[in-house]
């Protein structure tokens, strides 16, 4: 059996913002259409969804994944162990950048073999770094993927890591494998008679050609869309048949009033619509309906593009800035255009520790990145007049994100990929790895000395009296099972009959008749269990217990 386990589900990011006004990024838009692909698309046999209720299901159905989809979901308990076998292939996949909790939970359920996976979006804050570096003392290997989006970013990580690398021991370094993948994007079903449903909304003339900006609207730390409106105001003052359409989630910075209160200053405001906040269906029709997409990103933020390849895939050609991930998407002069960029001259002076709280350097560093304005225009100007060269760029970008960019291609893609890790990892010997040592302290060692003493295992157990009254009550006994996982009341129960049969019985006797039977309660699990029933005072000991650490028992001298 090959299985997936996922560490983290999250709910459509737009349905949560028409509910409860989240903020939108394109990390939560992947981890959504990552889950929905992987159900639709992947063809392992299982696929492990920590903690997933049934009303959690509904939740994802509701959010738009299909009842089909969600059957494929394995709930599991959170951090409890994997119902697989020896000969079972298993990868453990964060859909963000925290390849140090999969790695975690591999030493903890000791699927030393399994893969491990993770994905880099936004990589330009400091917490990044320190991420790989806690990353270095997780446990990795060479078996394990670090999925990097693009090639600016994937040389970005790189550099992180080289400077890491540098400071850390001979022995210990950054291990696991970069690998360039695109983020995979739904190839849509274009909306019938779109452009005509979109110019009625906005009220335009048929005769104008109309282009989209769509992403999060914030001039700091998303794009500044100055620049854009005072290129539409001199082509409009030319006379150029072009509307423009700023689209995009507007919780996080209320940009929508400045964009248009700019635009009224420009006197292009007539050529401008701003669309905050759009439904899952407005943005289904923007991107059906347009003819153009623009993006002149400028922010260090961007790692890949999300949005530019959407509109990919629903045949728009596209002018975008020189920039990142960009570069990766649109084919300059085939699929589109791209604007070149210049970053200011005291880039050079910046630093990454200047963006660790605020990150007020980093967005001024955006607010003075320029994007050619003069080329933007014509680019613009060439694009709009020019049908049949909307159709023939449009068509091209079509072809390449449904060979490149779709989902059915780019989770085959991870597929390969894991099952290579899985090949390698089987050579491996991750268990032994210097760099696992810190997830194998033991407990004892680093917290034992926070009590008084500790339960030795030749304690007597004793049921009390309030034990024997739970005992007769059970259903109170719900209360005792752990939070993260299915209620087992029936084994507290059996626990205390035991003790009821056999007064006296030491721990060590009653956890290994509880392990050494059929349908067996794994040793750690009858410690706990034992544990509750002493915390609630349900069963009692003698005083036979083993010393902490006395000398940290004794008052600090002042």
């Amino acid at each position: 059996m090959k299985a997936l386990y996922i560490h983290q589900l999250r709910g459509n990011p737009e349905v949560l913002q028409q509910k409860h006004y989240q903020t939108i990024t394109g990390a939560k838009v992947f981890e959504w259409d990552l889950l929905c692909a992987l159900l639709e698309f992947g063809t392992y046999d299982a696929y492990f969804a920590p903690g997933v209720t049934e009303e959690k299901k509904d939740e994802l159905v509701a959010g738009g994944l299909s009842v089909d989809s969600v059957k494929r979901l394995v709930s599991v308990s959170i951090g409890g162990p994997l119902p697989v076998g020896d000969s079972d292939q298993v990868v453990l996949a964060s859909p963000g950048r925290h390849l140090d909790i999969v790695a975690s939970l591999r030493q903890k359920l000791r699927l030393y073999n399994a893969a491990v996976c993770g994905f880099i979006h936004a990589i330009n804050s400091p917490r990044v770094v320190f991420a790989f570096l806690q990353q270095c003392f997780a446990g990795l290997s060479n078996s394990d993927i670090l999925f990097c989006s693009s090639r600016a970013g994937m040389k970005t990580v790189d550099v992180y890591i080289h400077a890491l690398n540098r400071l850390l021991p001979s022995d210990v370094h950054y291990p696991v494998r970069r690998v360039l993948v695109p983020l995979g994007v739904t190839i849509p079903t274009v909306e019938p008679n779109a452009g005509i449903k979109l110019r009625h909304r906005l009220n335009a003339d048929s005769a104008e050609s109309v282009a989209l900006y769509f992403g999060r609207l914030s001039q700091a730390s998303k794009c500044d869309l100055g620049p854009l409106l005072v290129t539409l105001s001199h082509l409009s003052g030319r006379g150029k048949n072009l509307h423009l359409i700023i689209a995009g989630d507007n919780t996080q910075a209320n940009e929508a009033a400045r964009l248009q209160t700019l635009a009224r200053e420009l006197g292009c405001h007539k050529q401008l619509s701003v669309w905050p906040n759009p439904s899952a269906g407005d943005k289904h029709l923007l991107y059906s309906g347009a003819d153009i997409f623009v993006s002149p990103s400028d922010n260090i933020q961007e790692t890949y593009g999300l949005t530019v390849a959407e509109a990919m895939a629903y045949g728009l050609p596209s002018i975008v800035s020189d920039w990142d991930g960009y570069r990766d998407l649109v084919k300059e002069g085939e699929s589109g255009f791209s604007i070149p960029s210049v970053l200011p001259t005291n880039v050079e002076a910046l630093r990454l520790c200047d963006c660790t709280t605020s990150m007020s350097e980093e967005d001024s560093l955006a607010q003075s990145t320029t994007i050619d304005m003069s080329i933007l225009s014509d680019r613009l100007e060439t694009l709009a007049r020019d049908r049949a060269l909307q159709r023939q760029m449009g068509q091209a970008a079509k072809r390449y994100v449904e060979n490149h960019c779709s989902w059915k291609v780019v989770v085959r893609r991870y597929e390969q990929l894991w099952d290579e890790s899985l090949r390698i990892g089987n050579g491996l010997d991750i268990d032994c790895k210097r760099s696992s040592m810190l997830l194998n302290l033991s407990v004892q060692q680093t917290f034992g000395h926070y009590a008084t003493t500790k339960r030795s295992l030749e304690s007597k157990c004793f049921i009390t009296v309030e034990g024997r009254e739970w005992l007769e009550r059970p259903a109170r006994l719900y209360f005792l099972c752990r939070l993260s996982s299915m209620s087992s009341p029936r084994q507290f129960a059996d626990m205390l009959r035991r003790i009821v049969d056999c007064p006296g019985v030491s721990v060590r006797k009653l956890v290994d008749s509880l392990a050494g039977e059929s349908n067996s309660v794994p040793s750690a699990d009858a410690h706990w269990m034992l544990a509750r029933l002493f915390k609630y005072g349900l069963v009692k000991g003698d005083s036979l217990a083993v010393s902490t650490a006395p000398e940290l028992n004794q008052p600090i001298e002042q």
